[in-house]
């Protein structure tokens, strides 16, 4: 579990900046419903993800990061200012949907407009940092249990076992926020269809 924990994390990053973005799609083309329907859903993703990021590090602790050279201060630097915005986000998301509640459109556009590219830069970083972690270096065998079993086994069906676990958590990582937001985008779609006003009979 271990070893696919960080690539559902990765999962729910990805699929807060789809939301996100499809979100000020539907902003921008003025259909506000449908762009509520979207914040929300990436408030809510987001929110899992913190859940989950925390349960995960309680459990396993921090991760060591395998890379030198010049990918190393460029994995922190990435790392740094993730995390330090994830932390920042959090009041000004609340302040940003507080303000759509209330229906103060005008002050809410404002503060939208620096909350969505912060939001926007910890999820998509989120992703980053777990493609780094995870995916650039085989060194990461002693961050993850599953690869480090894969590598130090010389048996056939063990290294077949555990790549088929990697590729399930990687289609899950890709696949997952295609699926949602196709649903979502679906569903929008068809409620904009039913809602649409009939066009004037003309005489």
């Amino acid at each position: 579990m271990s070893g696919t924990w960080p690539a559902v994390n990765a999962c729910l990053n990805a699929s807060s900046a789809g939301l996100l973005m499809l979100g000020y799609t539907f902003i921008r083309a003025k259909r506000q419903g449908p762009h509520i329907v979207c914040m929300l859903l990436a408030c809510g993703v987001s929110m899992a993800f913190l859940i989950s990021y925390l349960c995960y590090h309680a459990q396993v602790g921090a991760t060591r990061f395998p890379g030198q050279g010049w990918i190393r201060p460029v994995y922190f630097t990435v790392l740094v200012s993730h995390t330090v915005l994830a932390v920042v986000i959090v009041p000004l998301v609340i302040r940003t949907v507080h303000l759509a509640a209330q229906r103060r459109y005008i002050e809410h556009t404002r503060l939208a407009r620096l909350t969505l590219p912060m939001w926007l830069y910890v999820s998509v970083t989120g992703v980053l940092v777990y493609w780094m972690l995870y995916g650039l270096f085989p060194a990461v065998a002693e961050a993850c249990p599953m690869c480090k079993e894969a590598l130090q086994s010389s048996d056939a069906g063990t290294v077949a076992r555990v790549g088929k676990a990697y590729a399930a958590s990687m289609a899950a990582l890709l696949g997952v926020p295609v699926l949602l937001l196709g649903g979502i985008t679906s569903l929008v779609v068809r409620s904009a269809r039913r809602n649409r006003p009939s066009s004037p009979v003309r005489h």
